[in-house]
């Protein structure tokens, strides 16, 4: 109950500390280190995310063990990549994995690492924010173990919990602050409408022309100052006199 109740705690305290403008990675990473500190026999995390179907570390507690990720990903085959492709959780030890991924068993065995565990995660690819759907990458989170027997298969299913909550977490904070942006853009549009129109009916009032002819009036304005149609009418709409002389 301590493993539920601890893993509870630290999605608890991962979620109230997000900031919408908090950049993926650096959320994934606080991620990786809750999962370390949550496993008794984690020594280190990776996160793994696939852009345009290639694989690459986003995120990493330890930055020695990166030559594991790039091993699996030079040789295409590992259990960080059958995770991710997979959709399903990845345990394996240095033993099992030397016959099913030698490159892999070799990095691994170089740098200590005896157990490994990875788990499916599913998040927005922010390089689309433009995009009306935010399309998911697929990835996973890759657990390092320094020893013989790490993660039974409660601490797996722990895990797998916690990536799926994390998941869940990013796409819909994703989706928050895409409508906090596309809300931003919005009023920004409106306020840029209502001072085009109130500089028109001043140079329309001022210069005693019609609608079309002050509006032209003002791009040209806005072509021979070097500033935008939105600028030169604030600047109107604000103090005519600066434009027009008292």
């Amino acid at each position: 109950m301590d493993q539920f109740r601890d893993t509870a705690s630290a999605l608890r305290e991962l979620t109230e500390s997000m900031r919408l403008d908090e950049p993926r990675d650096d959320l994934l990473e606080r991620a990786a280190k809750k999962v370390v500190g949550l496993l008794p026999g984690a020594d280190a995390a990776t996160v793994t995310l696939y852009s345009d179907n290639e694989p690459s570390t986003v995120a990493t507690t330890d930055e020695s063990l990166l030559p594991l990720d790039k091993a699996q990903y030079s040789a295409d085959e590992g259990p960080c990549l059958e995770a991710a492709e997979s959709g399903t959780i990845v345990r394996t030890r240095l033993e099992t994995a030397a016959e099913r991924w030698p490159d892999f068993a070799a990095a691994a065995e170089q740098l200590g690492v005896r157990t490994a565990l990875a788990c499916p995660l599913f998040v927005p690819d922010e390089s689309h924010v433009n995009r009306r759907e935010t399309e998911p990458l697929t990835g996973a989170l890759n657990v390092w173990s320094f020893e013989q027997n790490a993660f039974d298969p409660v601490e797996a299913a722990l895990v797998a919990m916690f990536t799926s909550a994390i998941s869940a977490i990013i796409l819909t904070a994703s989706r928050w602050a895409a409508a906090e942006k596309q809300a931003e853009t919005l009023v920004a549009a409106l306020e840029t409408r209502d001072a085009i129109a109130t500089a028109k009916g001043i140079v329309m009032a001022r210069l005693e022309l019609n609608a079309e002819e002050a509006f032209r009036w003002l791009t040209d304005a806005s072509q021979h100052t070097n500033r935008k149609i939105r600028e030169i009418s604030v600047l109107i709409a604000e103090d005519p006199g600066t434009v027009f002389g008292r």
